[in-house]
């Protein structure tokens, strides 16, 4: 095997995937026998070009295409059948790494007894008032809370950048929305520890508008779901964790937006969060799927990095 194999998967990302090639090629410092596999899913732009120009000119760039696109887990699927590295760093396709992101992970996986180490999503506050600082909480606080439980030593979540090990599942169900959630299930239900490595950061681009917002965790929570499903266990999402571990929970929230002096914002967030949280509900109920979902169109562009 070799060390290190990173994993993209992309749909219609030719606005950002070269620089994030780039990032990875030039700036994380990997070892120059990895391997980038990159699967575009279906793409419709130059996506699958641009993957293609830089496997001809690096050799560890590999690129899967499938005709059509077929869902995030499919994609995933295929990079862990083809990976040949004993640690698979899985990038969201979105995003831009910080330097020494990836390797920060990878020393992070030195120790035998963690099956899984996840970065720091730092989002770019864009589009209204209101948005960004939805935005602005939800991560925060998402970022809060993998710290403190981390800490108490019970973490079980990954992020939008995440190191695992090789084998410790072979595929992920047809269909799964949250990759990240039910591989964290799925080493933890193995016996390994889960570590938040806070300096491994990326940029994310949050939603412009409140209907992307709310669709966007609409499926993520419905993806918690299908993860309970499929394990018998939930990730830990925030109204899991408040049934889980209420006191730890609640100490959590009460010490992030008392630190921060946004309880007005803490609120009004929420409030959107238990909206999305019924609408996910009913998707559940009535057997909807959020497999293939629909692109927020605000969350793609990276005129303000």
């Amino acid at each position: 095997m070799i060390p290190l194999t990173i994993g993209i998967c992309a749909y219609n990302e030719e606005w950002n995937i070269g620089e994030l090639l780039t990032n990875i090629l030039s700036i994380q410092g990997i070892p120059k026998d990895a391997e980038v596999i990159a699967v575009c899913s279906g793409c419709q732009d130059g996506t699958a070009e641009v993957v293609r120009e830089f496997a001809r000119r690096d050799r560890r760039v590999k690129l899967i295409e499938e005709p059509r696109r077929l869902g995030k887990a499919a994609a995933v699927n295929k990079i862990l059948s083809k990976a040949k590295g004993e640690q698979i760093v899985f990038v969201s396709a979105d995003v831009i790494p910080r330097q020494d992101c990836i390797m920060s992970l990878v020393r992070t996986m030195a120790d035998e007894n963690v099956g899984i180490a996840c970065g720091r999503p730092e989002p770019i506050p864009r589009g209204r008032k209101l948005v960004k600082g939805l935005v602005e909480t939800l991560w925060g606080f998402h970022n809060w809370q993998l710290e403190k439980l981390n800490h108490a030593g019970v973490l079980m979540h990954a992020s939008e950048v995440f190191c695992v090990r090789n084998g410790i599942v072979k595929q992920i169900p047809r269909g799964l929305v949250n990759d990240d959630a039910f591989l964290a299930v799925a080493a933890k239900g193995r016996g390994y520890r889960i570590k938040y490595v806070p300096q491994s950061e990326v940029k994310v681009f949050g939603p412009q508008t409140i209907s992307d917002y709310l669709t966007q965790r609409r499926r993520i929570i419905a993806g918690h779901y299908q993860v309970r499903s499929a394990t018998g266990h939930f990730s830990q999402y925030l109204f899991y964790s408040l049934l889980a571990r209420p006191k730890l929970t609640l100490e959590t929230l009460a010490g992030y937006f008392a630190k921060k002096r946004k309880i007005a914002g803490g609120l009004v967030a929420g409030l959107v969060e238990v909206m999305a949280n019924l609408l996910a509900l009913s998707d559940i109920v009535r057997g909807r799927s959020h497999a293939v979902w629909s692109i927020s169109s605000t969350a793609k562009t990276a005129t303000e990095l």
